[in-house]
């Protein structure tokens, strides 16, 4: 009964993990040991930045006259190896340096990677460590490259605008919580997952929270459309869904 208890603590404060990352495009480790296991999607996108009132702001001729340096952040997406959701993570130099010799050795593609975080919430000293955590089958490694990527130069776009105008800066920046999902997007999603088995679909309601599709929050749509696609995939017939994990 101990153990019971014991498992059933671990997984709702795996679960409550989960929920933490729902809702946005950014991977989120906020605390000291924070982890995550991930897999690296599509090419880097690197940016020259300088830390201005507690956040990175673009370097531009203006911050270059007031004698500012730049520092390098590089941009990736990641997909959170359990649910497939793709996030991006923003990285300094040192973590990409360290990325490039794990491609160089395994190669990101092949592996599935835990990064935990080493330092307390808003610590400028905090650093992030990365490890391979698993090697990925081939079906997994055809299912992760398939998932659909953010843009990440319109991604930060989208953020620059938002900054600029007051506006959340949630990859949609003109989108209000309040704001009923765009009606073809929903149509195209209530399309693939009628194709699904109602697991399926139970698992998409129960994530966002709703009854029907055209009940997702606008801010909620490309997060939406991404376990969509995460979903088609899982279930198509070549997915590892499909193989039997005790067989030969």
């Amino acid at each position: 009964m101990k153990q019971m208890a014991s498992n059933m603590w671990e997984q709702t404060a795996a679960m409550a993990k989960q929920h933490e990352q729902q809702g946005g495009a950014w991977l989120k480790l906020a605390n000291d040991g924070d982890t995550a296991v991930v897999v690296f999607l599509g090419e880097p996108h690197p940016r020259e930045v300088v830390f201005v009132d507690n956040k990175f702001v673009p370097f531009d001729e203006e911050l270059k006259a007031q004698g500012q340096k730049p520092s390098l952040r590089v941009a990736l997406n990641v997909a959170v190896y359990g649910t497939r959701e793709v996030k991006v993570m923003e990285q300094a130099v040192t973590f990409f340096n360290t990325l490039m010799e794990l491609r160089a050795k395994y190669g990101l593609e092949k592996w599935a990677f835990e990064v935990k975080r080493r330092g307390a919430a808003k610590d400028t000293k905090t650093t992030y460590s990365i490890l391979p955590d698993r090697q990925l089958t081939p079906e997994e490694m055809a299912a992760f490259q398939s998932l659909q990527q953010h843009d990440l130069p319109k991604l930060y776009a989208a953020e620059a605008a938002g900054a600029a105008s007051g506006a959340s800066p949630a990859g949609a920046p003109s989108a209000k919580a309040s704001e009923p999902i765009d009606v073809k997007l929903a149509q195209a999603m209530a399309t693939a997952l009628k194709a699904l088995p109602r697991e399926a679909v139970d698992r998409f309601l129960q994530k966002f929270s709703v009854q029907r599709i055209r009940d997702i929050p606008a801010s909620k749509g490309e997060l939406a459309r991404a376990f969509v696609d995460a979903l088609v995939t899982e279930y198509s017939p070549e997915s590892p869904a499909d193989v039997d994990p005790f067989g030969p």
